[in-house]
């Protein structure tokens, strides 16, 4: 069987091969991975004859290296390649122990990519050595002859000199005839190769002790390679490639009638639309044409015919790239196919030239001078042709003849997800239920995407999947309403509604000893990046397409306190803002975030690690509640009570300070001046004022229940924060009273209206000093805002604008000559009269009455 999939065995070794002595060097403990190391690793390659000869000796050093290392597994094509084992050697206490027979090793298929729906025809030569102990050492060494033809005569390869383990003793060489223009190209290999001449052929040697180690950490680019290697190529530049790629993708124009019927079809739903006739070859390709690739021999590389591809309806990216190109060339539009690298992607253009650079094929499409990239293994994508975002594949090269550059495939974010939650919040009773409904928006290539998982879950899969996201948050949760998705095709977007029902959602903490609902960013959590803190060689892969906004609503069972808050982290790679309010019954977290970059820079890591620690700490909400709160929605009776008890007190003595005789000077009042000029701005404050007070208290939350029972959660300021509370209630009946009576007088001129007034003023500017202090105090030791910049503005001018007025009444000659009238008037009213009486006598009989104006009142 295994004679027969191109696999032999040979005690032989090849007649080329540089003869070289393994120099049993050991690596670090530290450089150990899987329990065995490589003492030696040779790899000899002969570009002439088409071989490569390997040979390995691994070391057991516990248990686990017999586990991991006891088996040879060797995979070749048997299509264009015949694979030779010279050796297997067992090595033990000096003792070499044969192994080496045919019998012992299994050829199978392997097919590893099939997950990929991808079919290569390669096997893996198997073969599992028994009683392996540790201490062993296995030697084994084979060659693998022949090339897949369909890279023709030039040579090209990468030779690695490093991995993820240290390599006791690394030998590694090409040879290849002086007749070749080779070009080699070092990707950070320190150790330079030995050149030499042997028979008209050229040696380049390279050998090293002790091998770096890499290790892979989490996030790294597909394009970051820190592997010592050395790139070999024959193809002078780019344009050899393309030549290369043109000629093995070139089929000659299809004539049949299955491709002209599939064009005019395209066509006529098109119309002279050049557009949307692309637009319509696109979606056929991509969504009509399943992705399966049978890449054995030259159709690694090789596409098939466009009709083969249009009659199987299958075919891989290269079969799939060319049929869209020529269904865009039947109508005349300038359609190409694109080499490009899905790995390397934005490092492509440090590659050599060479086939081997790329993995994947495209097509561009040149339409009026811009250059369209359409990937047509991408499925389920929708929108007009405008609405192409290109993929993320950094530098190609595209098969047009003449073409000797990479172009830069220039990338944008064009979609976005939107999800916005709506908790209408029940209150702490036992099975109270809260309503949740969700509503995502999906644009661009977010549609895309969720197109294609809908596709293959279903829409029950669908509604399983969320159902099953939110139970991990919630468990008592149910499905309200089945899901519902709306596509709307022609932009791009799909809308998709989740409605459940939730009981019990309030959950017992102990610590806090209270009633508490949490809130996630849960979205914006699962795309960031979880790395250490710490310093970092390597970047950091981003996702350049990320752009996310979470908003969460909650309609509370209860009015909340009125604050705001906000948090942002900007930089030139990423964004990220948090928006939070509650207002009336409702609370809002409003989360956006994005990158702008597909990776960071390693020095930028340490960075990024903190603002994702700092961005986690303001994705989780919570709003708590009393544990014996079930009763604290309405109006608070006590500060009710309390404050109307006030307002009676103080009412009471204003009155009777209203009542109060005062002395008045007659002359005065005669000359009194009425309310004018400043004082008209003063009357409209003082009428105001008292409705200012009653929305001021309202505002406050004195009267509600709720807040009063959320200060029992603050700790060791509940005490202090209730006895402020209940002072405050007290001062603003009093205020409220005390304007009345201000009122009253001004009207009235009383002369101590201006001695009241700055005594009521002075009142309200200390309580709205002592508001925002204590608020300031709060801030300081609790996790909430009760102090805002709107706040510190609204009492600076508040303060100025009352001392103001103060000053004013203080200096002011208007007001000592408007505010002259005393208590009661008919004691004033009289010594007024006989003061006019007695202006209109004549003066010597007015010198014989008294001349006192100055009067006790009655």
């Amino acid at each position: 069987m295994a004679q027969k999939k191109n696999f032999s065995i040979d005690r032989e070794f090849p007649t080329w091969l540089v003869k070289v002595e393994p120099k049993n060097t050991r690596p670090a403990s530290k450089d150990i991975s899987d329990g065995y190391f490589l003492s030696f690793v040779e790899n000899q390659n002969h570009a002439e004859l088409h071989e490569e000869y390997s040979r390995v000796i691994r070391e057991i050093v516990s248990d686990a290296g017999v586990q991991y290392g006891s088996q040879i597994s060797v995979e070749y094509d048997p299509s264009f390649q015949k694979l030779i084992f010279h050796k297997v050697i067992l090595w033990r206490g000096g003792k070499a122990f044969d192994k080496l027979n045919k019998a012992n090793f299994k050829v199978l298929q392997t097919e590893k990519e099939l997950s990929r729906f991808i079919y290569s025809g390669t096997y893996d030569a198997f073969f599992l050595i028994e009683d392996v102990r540790k201490g062993d050492r296995i030697e084994f060494a084979y060659t693998l002859k022949g090339t897949n033809p369909i890279y023709g005569k030039k040579y090209a390869n990468t030779l690695y000199f490093e991995g993820g383990s240290s390599i006791g003793h690394l030998y590694t060489n090409i040879i290849f005839s002086n007749k070749r223009a080779i070009k080699l190209k070092d990707f950070g290999n320190k150790t330079l190769g030995r050149v030499s001449q042997k028979a008209g052929m050229r040696i380049y040697e390279w050998e090293s002790t002790l091998t770096k180690t890499h290790r892979t950490v989490d996030y790294e680019p597909s394009w970051y390679n820190p592997i010592s290697r050395t790139a070999v190529s024959e193809y002078k530049n780019w344009s050899e490639v393309v030549e290369w790629g043109l000629n093995v993708s070139h089929y000659p124009k299809s004539n049949s009638i299955l491709f002209k019927t599939k064009v005019k079809d395209l066509s006529d739903l098109a119309g002279d639309d050049k557009k949307k006739y692309i637009t319509l070859a696109t979606r056929f390709v991509q969504d009509e044409i399943r992705y399966m690739g049978i890449e054995t021999g030259i159709y690694s590389h090789k596409p098939n015919p466009p009709e083969k591809i249009l009659t199987q309806r299958y075919g891989d990216c290269k079969d799939k790239s060319l049929l869209l190109v020529e269904l865009l060339k039947a109508k005349g539009i300038d359609a190409s196919l694109v080499y490009a690298n899905t790995y390397t992607t934005v490092k492509t253009n440090e590659s050599l030239p060479s086939p081997f650079a790329f993995n994947h094929v495209i097509v561009v499409v040149n339409l009026d001078n811009y250059y369209t990239w359409i990937d047509p293994t991408m499925s389920y994508q929708r929108g007009g042709f405008d609405d192409f975002y290109p993929p993320p594949y950094g530098y190609v090269l595209v098969l047009k003849k003449g073409n000797n550059k990479l172009d830069l495939i220039e990338r944008k974010t064009l979609g976005k997800l939107t999800s916005n939650l709506r908790f209408n919040l029940a209150d702490t009773t036992t099975n109270a239920t809260t309503n949740l409904v969700v509503t995502s928006i999906y644009t661009s290539n977010y549609a895309d995407t969720f197109r294609e998982q809908l596709a293959e879950s279903g829409l029950d899969g669908m509604e399983k999947n969320f159902f099953e996201y939110f139970e991990n948050m919630y468990p008592d949760i149910s499905v309200a309403e089945s899901l519902k998705v709306e596509d709307h095709e022609e932009s791009n977007t799909i809308e998709v509604t989740e409605s459940y029902e939730i009981k019990n959602i309030w959950a017992d903490n102990d610590e806090i000893k209270d009633k508490v609902v949490y809130f996630y960013g849960d979205i914006i959590n699962a795309n960031l990046r979880k790395i250490p803190i710490s310093a970092r060689l390597s970047p950091v892969l981003l996702d350049e397409d990320l752009n996310v906004e979470q908003n969460i609503f909650v309609d509370m069972p209860y009015d909340v306190s009125p604050s705001e808050d906000s948090f942002q982290v900007e930089t030139g790679d990423y964004h990220f803002d948090i928006y939070t309010s509650q207002r009336d019954r409702e609370l809002r977290f409003s989360y956006t975030y994005r990158n702008m970059s597909s990776f960071l820079a390693s020095d930028k890591a340490r960075a990024y690690a903190k603002d994702v620690k700092k961005i986690d700490e303001y994705l989780t909400h919570y709003v708590r509640r009393s544990i014996n709160a079930e009763t604290a929605t309405g109006p608070n009776q006590f500060t009710a009570i309390t404050y109307m008890l006030a307002a009676a007190v103080s009412g009471f003595i204003f009155f009777r300070l209203f009542k109060t005789p005062g002395t008045f000077n007659v002359n005065a009042i005669a000359n009194a001046t009425e309310i004018k000029g400043w004082l008209i701005l003063l009357a409209i404050r003082i009428v105001v004022l008292p409705i200012l007070l009653i929305h001021g208290v309202l505002n406050s939350g004195v009267f509600n229940k709720t807040v009063w029972m959320n200060i029992t959660s603050f700790g060791s300021w509940a005490l202090p924060l209730k006895s402020y509370f209940l002072l405050e209630t007290i001062l603003f009946s009093i205020l409220f009273t005390y304007s009345i009576f201000c009122m009253v007088i001004f009207f009235q001129r009383r002369r101590e209206f201006p001695k009241h007034f700055i005594i009521l003023t002075a009142i309200n500017i200390a309580l709205l000093l002592s508001d925002f202090l204590v608020g300031g105090l709060i801030n300081r030791s609790q996790d909430v805002s009760f102090t805002t910049p709107e706040a510190v503005v609204q009492v600076i001018f508040g303060t100025l604008y009352s001392f103001a007025w103060i000053l004013y009444l203080l200096k002011s000659e208007r007001v000592r000559d408007t505010f002259v009238f005393t208590y009661p008037k008919f004691a004033w009213q009289s010594a007024l009269d006989l003061y006019y009486a007695n202006a209109s006598e004549p003066k010597s009989q007015i010198e014989i009455k008294t001349a006192e104006t100055e009067h006790e009142n009655v």
